[in-house]
């Protein structure tokens, strides 16, 4: 079980970071989105809060905002998206399939969730489950069911769009990598013994550092 550092206190420098991601949390009225974040280890006012953390021995800081509204400059400002709804409200659920497909038309890059809130007060529920799971499923999408109230599974969602932030740049590098040493062997003389380089293992994106607070599973 691997875990994510979390630091609070004075409202960061960006400056003084290694990368900086962008969160937007989005869902129609009384879903529990700011509770969601203040759940989520940060710091802030009612509509922007961050928190810092260190991943692969990266100081990061991640900002978030929310909002019921999806804007076409949104795809430009952030990196990452969760869309949250009730289980107790059917019309929330119905409010994010409808904000998915804004999202869509605008961006399909930005790593993406979806989040079931209020599962504290299940009995409650109005969401059929196989309706909710298959809209998932045709998505290709992540689903998760937390109780921001409770602080109860709040932390899998966001870690979840880490992993993918952080794996979107070894990718990236590996890439680089694989294309600098392309170019260096067909420039070069053939040397007296072959040294290529290794693949990077996808695991090494959960390598996340320790600490007791915030718990990815």
């Amino acid at each position: 079980m691997d875990e994510l550092i979390f630091f609070r206190g004075m409202a960061p420098d960006r400056n003084s970071f290694d990368r900086v991601f962008k969160f937007v949390i989005l869902g129609g009225k009384s879903v529990g989105k700011k509770t969601l974040l203040r759940s989520f280890c940060t710091e802030g006012d009612d509509e922007s809060i961050w928190t810092t953390l260190t991943v692969d021995e990266e100081k990061v800081l991640i900002e978030a905002t929310v909002t019921q509204k999806w804007e076409e400059g949104m795809s430009q400002e952030n990196d990452a998206i969760a869309l949250v709804f009730s289980t107790t409200d059917v019309y929330s659920f119905e409010y994010t399939l409808e904000l998915y497909n804004e999202i869509q038309k605008t961006t399909e890059r930005i790593p993406l969730v979806f989040i079931e809130n209020k599962m504290d007060i299940v009995e409650n529920s109005q969401m059929e489950k196989s309706l909710v799971e298959g809209e998932m499923r045709k998505k290709h999408k992540r689903l998760y069911r937390v109780s921001a109230e409770k602080e109860f599974n709040v932390m899998h969602p966001f870690a979840y769009l880490i992993e993918k932030l952080t794996r979107q740049k070894k990718d990236v590098n590996a890439n680089e990598r694989k294309q600098s040493s392309s170019v260096a062997s067909s420039t070069a003389s053939p040397p007296s013994s072959t040294e290529a380089w290794g693949e990077p293992n996808a695991a090494d994106s959960n390598a996340l550092s320790t600490n007791k607070k915030c718990i990815l599973m």
